[in-house]
């Protein structure tokens, strides 16, 4: 059996501070303390710590807050350096919010998908970014078990880009990196359908 590392003093109160249905304050890349929390490393939790519920509730209320609404959001976006994110399946019905508890991308798909990202913790930065266009994602549930499926589309850039925070890694980073790179119009080597 896993052994983790318990969720300490400081991110317990910190999750547990002031009024429960307020979401927190999400950390900016233009502070340069909360810059060293968004690039520190994250360290995975028990799926069945008993925080683990309230952290997820505080999350949502603050990516789905509506002075400043998102699509995903990651731990250390708030201040908790673990392995947890939520992100907006538009892929299903209703479109929820579902948490990912110590997720790992193991697969991507060689087909790229080029579109416009930003970001909570980056105030007005918005930029074009080539993410997967199709991932498989193993996850944990609130009760440890232990999940594993593929998806694509805008659903699946959405959860690249919240893994890339567990990893210390901001849409900007790709942005740059992604000016020295080619890339060939995979429109004009195969025609890709959908079945009704």
């Amino acid at each position: 059996m896993k052994t983790y590392i318990p969720i300490s003093t400081a991110e317990k109160n910190l999750i547990l501070s002031g009024d429960k249905s307020e979401p927190l304050r999400v950390l900016q890349t233009s502070d340069e303390q909360d810059l060293i929390v968004l690039r520190a490393d994250n360290l995975e939790l028990d799926p069945k710590d008993t925080v683990l519920k309230e952290l997820i509730n505080r999350m949502l209320q603050t990516v789905t807050d509506e002075n400043k609404p998102g699509v995903g959001i990651a731990a250390p976006q708030i201040g908790i350096n673990r392995r947890v994110f939520l992100a907006q399946r538009l892929d299903k019905p209703e479109q929820p919010f579902e948490f990912f508890v110590n997720p790992e991308i193991v697969w991507y798909s060689k087909i790229l998908r080029k579109g416009e990202e930003g970001c909570l913790s980056i105030a007005e930065a918005y930029d074009t970014v080539y993410r997967s266009y199709a991932i498989q994602i193993t996850y944990f549930d609130l009760e440890g078990k232990h999940f594993q499926e593929v998806v694509e589309g805008f659903t699946a850039v959405i959860m690249q880009h919240e893994m890339d925070h567990l990893n210390g890694i901001l849409f900007t980073d790709h942005v740059e990196e992604q000016r020295e790179k080619e890339y060939e119009d995979a429109s004009t080597k195969n025609v890709l359908v959908y079945l009704k």
